[in-house]
């Protein structure tokens, strides 16, 4: 019997499962799962939040995120209105400030960029898609996470909790 096939085998089996765990629910999780690679497992992490909150602004990140880097013109606009809609009820300053120039820029994208793909013109799916790709939206989460609005909808927890 040769091992070289069955050690093969072996560690894709490894790699295969270690790709199926989901990313847990937190900042530092998000961001290493996605800088790793694992972009579907952070895009579904993002469509559990949204079935629990329409209007999660860890999700609406996440599913930009995921929409601007796979290039999905078939869903990256309502991608972006859901943040801005969620964004929109953020008063933490620290978020709020890096955000305006965000929404200012996405603005003029959608109306200019967006209608001049084709419908359902996308990238190569993740699957593939090389690791380390830096996440724009890292910022954004580290300051939503650091102003503990990660799971308290979008205004900051009362002090002393």
């Amino acid at each position: 019997m040769k091992l070289k096939p069955v050690i093969a085998a072996i560690a894709a089996a490894g790699a295969a499962a270690a790709s199926a765990v989901p990313t847990a629910d937190n900042f530092h999780s998000v961001t290493n799962d996605w800088w790793n690679g694992n972009y579907t497992n952070v895009r579904e992490l993002a469509q559990q939040r949204l079935a629990a909150d329409t209007n999660d602004l860890v999700a609406a990140h996440i599913m930009w995120e995921y929409d601007i880097c796979f290039s999905d013109f078939t869903t990256m606009s309502n991608s972006i209105l859901r943040l801005m809609r969620a964004a929109d009820t953020v008063t933490l300053p620290a978020y709020t400030n890096r955000y305006q120039r965000f929404r200012d820029g996405y603005t003029e994208y959608m109306t200019s960029v967006i209608p001049s793909f084709p419908i359902g013109h996308q990238q190569p799916s993740p699957e593939g898609y090389p690791s380390h790709w830096p996440m724009v939206s890292t910022e954004y989460l580290r300051i939503i996470w650091e102003g503990g609005l990660w799971n308290a909808g979008a205004q900051p927890e009362p002090e002393g909790k």
